[in-house]
């Protein structure tokens, strides 16, 4: 809201100097992530109310992953890789499980070196994410704080561009609610790579 008030008394304290294209680029940027934000709280207050119970139907994972994943290309930022991305049915809220996906790979984009890679498959009667980036990583005690509401790491995976703390958290509650879990693979090297597993279709 700072940002997007000094913009706007800027260019109306010198309106012939004004780039006003620029700037309705800029409140529309910063207006869309205000909503992003205001949707992740309202998310999290109907959780806490008990009232953001999954509405469950057959829902066709991999579908949203290849989705979720093109939207990540079409940023041309990253390399995206969808090669592990196998068939994979739940029975699951589909707009939550996009959300939560979102969330995940929006995470990814941001702290990717250059690559940002999904699997999707069926295991032992779970449904099995992953999303894994090439970027810095997350400490070893960090990697449950990371999924508390409004974390804030110090590291460099955590000094860069727009996060608002409650992406992982949400992602982490929405999995929960599903039955599933969601954890960051503690045997990775390099980088980041969480794991979503979710009861099959046939759970």
């Amino acid at each position: 809201l700072t940002r997007i008030r000094s913009e706007l008394e800027v260019d109306l304290a010198d309106p012939d100097h004004a780039d006003l294209v620029s700037t309705h680029r800029s409140v529309l940027e910063e207006a869309a992530a205000l909503q992003r934000l205001v949707e992740d709280l309202l998310h999290l207050a109907r959780s806490d109310a008990a009232a953001a119970e999954p509405h469950r139907q057959p829902v066709d994972l991999d579908d949203i992953v290849l989705k979720v994943a093109a939207g990540v290309r079409a940023e041309e930022r990253v390399v995206v890789v969808t090669a592990a991305v196998t068939a994979v049915q739940v029975l699951a809220d589909g707009p939550q499980l996009t959300r939560a996906l979102t969330n995940l790979a929006e995470n990814a984009a941001r702290h990717a070196a250059s690559r940002v890679e999904f699997s999707a498959a069926l295991e032992a009667g779970w449904a099995v994410v992953t999303v894994a980036d090439d970027g810095p990583g997350i400490p070893a005690a960090e990697r449950e704080r990371i999924f508390d509401r409004f974390a804030r790491l110090d590291d460099a995976r955590q000094r860069d561009r727009g996060g608002s703390g409650l992406g992982l958290a949400i992602a982490r509650d929405i999995a929960e609610r599903h039955g599933g879990t969601l954890i960051l693979d503690a045997t990775t090297s390099a980088g980041a790579r969480f794991v979503l597993t979710l009861p099959d279709s046939s759970g």
